[in-house]
């Protein structure tokens, strides 16, 4: 006797769809971390967001559900850790195009960066060109100076031209400290 089961409905939800995007390049990244944590290369972590929860459902103790939140202040960026014996702070971004828009990363984490490198930090942005299927990351330093040139965006061949590659395998998923070994060492 065969089971039928259902056809789930295939429908994309736009909402949800622009909610993930960028989760399977941040989870490709943090398994990396775990790759570097895990054979002592370095440690490197996701920061939390900081949040201020303002009201939870309580229907029982094992389902709460929190209601409603805000941001406490704006988060600065998504990474930082101990890499070599020196700070490391970076943003992840990712495009469907083959330019990534400066609109897309906020001053307050350009800031921040740049005061990362300013102190002897490794301060960079890695960008996940998802149309071509390629990762570069991109000095800090390297990145302000588009933006003071006036650019709105960086465009892939740019990103080649002044970032390095990060070469995309097994274990780790994403070598990334390779290129940070080009770029700063």
């Amino acid at each position: 006797m065969a089971i039928k089961y259902p056809i789930p409905d295939m429908q994309v939800n736009k909402k949800s769809n622009l909610l993930t995007r960028g989760m399977l390049f941040e989870n490709s990244l943090n398994l990396s971390n775990e790759y570097y944590l895990t054979h002592n290369i370095a440690v490197i972590h996701k920061k939390p967001t900081p949040v201020q929860v303002v009201r939870v459902d309580y229907p029982c103790r094992t389902r709460a559900r929190i209601i409603e939140a805000y941001y406490k202040q704006p988060s600065t960026t998504d990474y930082n850790g101990i890499y070599r014996g020196k700070y490391i702070d970076y943003e992840a971004k990712e495009t469907v195009n083959l330019s990534f828009s400066f609109k897309h990363i906020f001053e307050h984490q350009l800031i921040h960066l740049k005061k990362v490198s300013e102190c002897g930090g490794i301060a960079f942005v890695i960008i996940y060109f998802k149309k071509v299927n390629e990762i570069y990351i991109i000095n800090i330093v390297d990145f302000l100076d588009l933006i003071k040139q006036g650019l709105k965006s960086i465009t892939i061949e740019k990103a080649k031209e002044i970032g390095k590659s990060v070469k995309q395998g097994y274990a780790p998923l994403l070598d990334y400290l390779k290129a940070v070994d080009e770029m700063f060492f």
